[in-house]
Parts: structure tokens; sequence; C-alpha cells
């Protein structure tokens, strides 16, 4: 630690002489500052920077410096050790701008970061909030440090531990720093399979973006830092804003579950998937939110099933918008699609298919339009409009059944054509015999539940058959099949298979468990590091195993707490209001889910699968506290269809409210606007 030590009083003999040229680099004091009493500051039942009231004080001491606004009480700072603080505005320059200081308590850290702010930064700062701008203030105290190494050109850091650390770099004239959460927002840490890590380069620039050319040697040494995270949450019509833990990129604290906030959560999510449909319908595919830049590529299965969430909530709230996106999709997967005529062990005649970039044929892409289609008629009680192309899919999906069950996974361009590729797929089954027998629900044709069921069987009998829940693959889509195909055969088979699945999720949860103690945003998700989808899906599943114990009257409580668990996790990585507070564009990012913990991008799918997860979670949830019955899942259907009327919807009034921050930060898109139009009143010759 000597040179260490011996570094830093140069540095700081170096800057008492001045900076000319340009900002000052970081307090080159300490990288950790004063060591010792963890446990009041981070360790303890009652650790300080765990405490809200305590971090009040801290932010009230920031503001009084960078807003002039009144003193606080700083008794509780001052009888902290004097950990380095960081205190970050965001919305200001170039998103954000940052210092630091070390003092003698905690209170003298945070004053002097914050006074070194303002002295870099004050005018930028009182500018950005003058012009009506999100300007939110973070603070970071560190709490803990190690020194290392930078010695590869690239370093490869377990994927649970990025974003949960820092990197300090001192050299002999200036010190620079990258926090935590800036290793994921400012893309420090490289997601691509050739580059996956934290490439030399990556982290230079980012260092040397705060303090200029730091002429790093080939291998230099820094200090790998830890810190407890604040920051301001949505300021909107608030005085002083609410404060908020954070973890990584997202919250310390998971979601209390009420139908009120999974309803709110749905209405955010189905606003940012219609906002990315385009005039002809087609939806965008991944937006990159730490580059704000659109992806090129694009998937029509993943296509049809997004407008099968969207139709989700239409049905859920009948919000008028949601049906026009939908119904411009629909036309545009059309478009896509080829139509002949093709016949199969278990039958055929004419199909529609789409036909996928690469000359592929994916059953799945049939599978999830014909499900999509399954929805539009019982959101919107039209069974006729789409009767016919849905047969079509219907006839493509049992025409591509082997005579044993198992499915072309990829059929031909042909009906006699060889498959387009040789691949298979654990999901494509589930999806097109979920379509089929939602299809056999509005369209009584035995030969969709006689489809259905063989395949169902082969995957049950065949694919799964001997396998216990640690080699049972996640299968959401048969799961939610299976709750239809329960209600209509009351099989038992089909039950204890959908528990078995439902075990095997069970299972994967419990192998996270012991990354909890370390990483507590590991908790209720699924691989390492957990990502959104994955627990999405399986929520989904959840959700429809909840559904198959409803028909056969079973007690399933253990299935409803690990669904909690779950969503909870999911509910993580969605773009609410607190949560934009990093995000270059925030009015393009609202609403939508991101990848994980560490993958702060939005694909359409990432938000379907939360989206369809949270309304089945809500629907129990209303269920199992008042009997009320929401629309989703095979009773619903069965309800529906008997009594022949939809699920009215969302009131008016209430939409106004849980859309508040849409309109806040989006505005009407091109849905609204048409929706508008087509209800306005016709206007008179004196307008």
């Amino acid at each position: 630690m000597l040179h260490r030590h011996l570094l830093f009083a140069a540095l700081a003999a170096v800057l008492l002489a001045g900076c000319p040229g340009g900002d000052c680099p970081a307090d080159p004091s300490s990288p950790i500052g004063e060591e010792g009493g963890d446990e009041a500051l981070y360790t303890g039942d009652n650790a300080a920077l765990g405490d809200e009231a305590v971090m009040r004080s801290a932010f009230d001491l920031v503001r009084s410096v960078l807003y002039g606004t009144a003193g606080k009480d700083t008794t509780p700072l001052k009888a902290l050790p004097g950990r380095r603080a960081f205190v970050c505005a965001y919305g200001v320059e170039r998103t954000s701008v940052c210092d630091t200081a070390v003092g003698d308590d905690l209170a003298g850290s945070l004053q002097g970061a914050a006074e070194r702010l303002k002295k870099a930064h004050g005018s930028a700062i009182s500018k950005a909030r003058a012009d009506g701008d999100d300007v939110r203030l973070k603070i970071d105290v560190v709490t803990r440090g190690s020194e290392r190494t930078f010695k590869r050109n690239i370093e490869k850091p377990k994927k649970r531990q990025v974003g949960v650390y820092g990197y300090w770099v001192a050299t002999e004239t200036k010190a620079s720093y990258v926090l935590p959460s800036e290793v994921i927002a400012r893309r420090v840490f490289s997601p691509s399979k050739q580059h996956r890590g934290v490439p030399r380069k990556n982290l230079v620039k980012a260092l040397e973006s705060r303090a200029g050319d730091m002429d790093l040697p080939e291998e230099f040494p820094y200090t790998r830092f830890y810190t407890e995270s604040w920051v301001e949450g949505d300021p909107h019509g608030k005085e002083t804003p609410h404060i908020v833990r954070l973890y990584r990129l997202h919250r310390f604290d998971f979601d209390e579950l009420t139908e009120e906030l999974l309803l709110q959560r749905t209405v955010w999510a189905a606003d940012y998937l219609i906002s990315s449909i385009s005039a002809e319908g087609k939806i965008r595919y991944q937006y990159y939110v730490t580059r704000d830049r659109d992806s090129s590529s694009y998937n029509l299965l993943r296509h049809g099933g997004t407008t099968y969430s969207i139709l989700q909530a239409y049905d859920r709230t009948k919000y008028e918008p949601y049906r026009l996106a939908s119904e411009q999709a629909i036309r545009y997967l059309f478009a896509k699609c080829e139509e002949d005529e093709r016949t199969g062990p278990f039958g055929g005649g004419p199909t529609k298919w789409i036909l996928s970039p690469g000359n592929k044929v994916k059953l799945g892409g049939a599978g999830l339009a014909l499900v999509m289609l399954d929805q539009y008629g019982e959101a919107t009680g039209d069974y006729e409009t789409y009767r016919e192309d849905a047969r079509k899919f219907g006839n493509f999906i049992v025409a591509s059944l082997k005579e044993d069950g198992e499915f072309i996974y990829f059929p031909g361009l042909t009906p006699d054509g060889p498959p387009t590729s040789k691949d298979d797929s654990a999901y494509y089954p589930g999806e097109a015999i979920l379509g089929l027998l939602r299809l056999y629900a509005w369209d009584p044709d035995e030969k969709w539940l006689t489809a259905a069921r063989a395949a169902s069987d082969w995957l049950i009998d065949v694919r799964d058959a001997g396998k216990d829940e640690r080699r049972l693959a996640n299968d959401h889509w048969l799961m939610i099949a299976l709750s239809y195909l329960y209600q209509a055969t009351k099989d038992e088979k089909y039950v204890e298979h959908s528990l078995n699945l439902a075990r095997a999720v069970q299972y994967q949860y419990e192998k996270n468990k012991p990354a909890w103690k370390d990483f507590r945003d590991f908790r209720g998700g699924y691989y390492d590091p957990p990502r959104s989808t994955p627990a999405a899906t399986r929520g989904e599943g959840l959700v429809a195993v909840l559904d198959t114990c409803r028909v056969a009257e079973r007690e399933c409580e253990w299935v409803w707490d690990l669904l909690l668990e779950t969503i909870r996790h999911e509910n993580l990585s969605q773009y609410d209001a607190d949560m934009l507070w990093w995000v270059k564009n925030k009015n393009k990012a609202f609403g939508g889910w991101d990848g994980g913990l560490i993958d702060p991008s939005i694909r359409n799918d990432f938000v379907q699968h939360n989206m369809s997860a949270v309304i089945g979670t809500e629907r129990h949830m209303a269920y199992r506290a008042r009997k009320q019955e929401l629309p989703g899942g095979p009773m619903w259907t069965q309800f529906n269809l008997k009594d022949g009327t939809t699920w009215p919807g969302v009131p008016e009034e209430e939409m106004t409210v849980l859309r508040a921050d849409t309109q806040r930060y989006r505005g009407d898109t091109l849905w609204e606007k048409k929706w508008k139009a087509m209800t306005a009143p016709p206007a008179t010759l004196d307008e």
C-alpha cells in the first residue's frame, strides 16, 4: 500500500498548484477514504447507508450546496467516517456530470464532492434546471475496495459481478474513476461474444472522458471499489423528489406486489409497444438504450408474439389505440405470408404460413400467428374477420405434424419440399399446440383438438419421458397449452405434466439461492446472471399451471408463492419513471423491459413476455382476493364464448391516470392520434 500512498501524496501536491486548462482531476486522496466503522455504515442491521432517513439528510446537504436550499441537520452524517463520496447530476450536459471528495466525516465528503461539482458544472446544472430538464442527483458512498492490476487487453469478470464494483485509477498527475453503475450505463462492459468483459479500450475511454489523457501503461494498478448508491426518483410534481436505493442500474428493493401496481406496469408496457409500431405495422425489434439506437434486425415470429401481448392488454383495458396498433401489426404480418395447400397424417387443407428471412419456414411463426388471432377474437368479440386466416394457419400446423406426433419444426417451402432447416426448437411445438387449442375453443373442428392432443402426448411421452425436475427444460408455451388441453379433455396426465414442469421451474429457482447472499438481485431470477425474459416466461408458465390447478380444483399454493417471487424479480427490469435517471432518451425507453441485470437493451419479446406474466398474475390476484374474473386463461375463454360478451375494460378516467406518465414522457403516438381522428365530431361549416 506504501506505493499507493506516495502516489496520492504526489498527486495532491500537483493539484495544489492548480489545474489550468480544464476541470480539476478527481480528489486524489484515498480511493476509499477513512476506513473502519463498517457496521455503522453498511454491514450492520441499522447501517446508515441503507437508512432512508439518513440518506435524505445526505441529499438535503448536497442540494443545499448545489441549489442554495436551506441546510438541514447533518448530525447523522457527521457521526460517520469520512468515506469517499461521489455526487452526480443526471440530465446535464452529456447525460451526467459527477465529482468526488473525501472529508473528515461523511458530511465533509458529501459537501466536498458537491462543492467540486458546483465549481466545475454549476452553471450547466443551473441551466438544465431552469430549462425544465429532468435533473436528478445521485450519491455513491464507497464501502470497501481492493487493489488490482489491469493486465490484459480485456478483463473478464464473472458476469454476476458486472455493475457491482467500479474502477479507481491514479497516475502521478491524475486520478479518474468509473462508478459501478457506469460500468453498464456507459458501456464499459461489453456483452458481445467476441469481446465479452471489460476491454481495456472501453475502460480507458471512460476514465479519460473525466481526466483527459492519462498515458496509462500496458499494465496499470487500480482499485476495485464498491458503493452504496441512492438516486432521486421522478421529480414530477414534487418540490423535493423522493429517493430510491439502487443496486446496479435498478432498485435495491423488490416491489410490494398489488393488483394496482401490476395493472400499472401492464399499461406502461403496452404503451411502450404501441409506440414502437410504425404506420405500416412493423414493430421495433430491439432498442439499444445506452446508445439510443435501434437494431436493424427483425424477427417475424416475435412480431406475432408481441402483437398477441398487446391484444392481451387490450382485452384487459379496452384502450382502443392498442386495438388499432394491433390490427395494423396483423396486416404487416399477413404481407409476409405465403399460401398453398398441404396435408399430413392428421389432415390439412388450405394453409397460410410465414416466410422468414433466409427462406426459413418456422412452425413457431404459424403457431404464434394463430395465438395472435385467437387472442384478437377473444379480446374484441370479433371471431369472423380472421376466421379463415386462423383456419389456414391451423391447417399448416396440422399438416406439419408427423404420424408419431412429433412436429416438423421447419417445414419446406413447398408442400412436398425438404425441411428448410435441420434444427429443432423447444418452443415451437408448444406455440403450435396452444394456437390449435385456442382455435378449437371458438372453431370447434375436432381435427384441431386431435392434432393438439397427439402433439402434446409426443412431448410428454417421448421428449420429456423419464425426466425429473433436474432435466426438464422450461416450456412455458406447453404449460399454457396444457391448461386449455386439460379443460377440453379432463385427462389427469396433463395436470401431472403441468405440475412436473412447474417443479422444474422451482428447481431452477432454488439453484440460484446460494448467490442471493452476495447478489441480492438474483432472488427470483433464473440463469447466472438472471435475465428478465427467462423469469418472464417462467412467470407465464406458472400462471398457466395455476389455471390448470383451478380447473382441476387442486390446491397449488407453492406454485403461487413461486410465481410471486418470479414476478418481483421481473419487475426490477422495467423502465418506469424512477428508473429513467440515467437514460439518454427517456421518451423512447419509458415502459419497456430490458434484458436483465446487466443488459439494458429493450427487445419487443422482452416486453411481451414480462407483460403477459404480469397480466396473468394480476388476474390470479383478483380471483384470490374476491373471486373476480379478469380476462385470460381457459376458464375465461369458456365463459367468454358461452356468454358472448367481452371484458368491459378499464374506465376512461382510470386509464387517464394509468397513462399519465406515458403522456408526460411520450405524448400521443400515431395510434392515439388515429383514434382521436376517428372519434372526433365532424366539423361544422362555421368551423
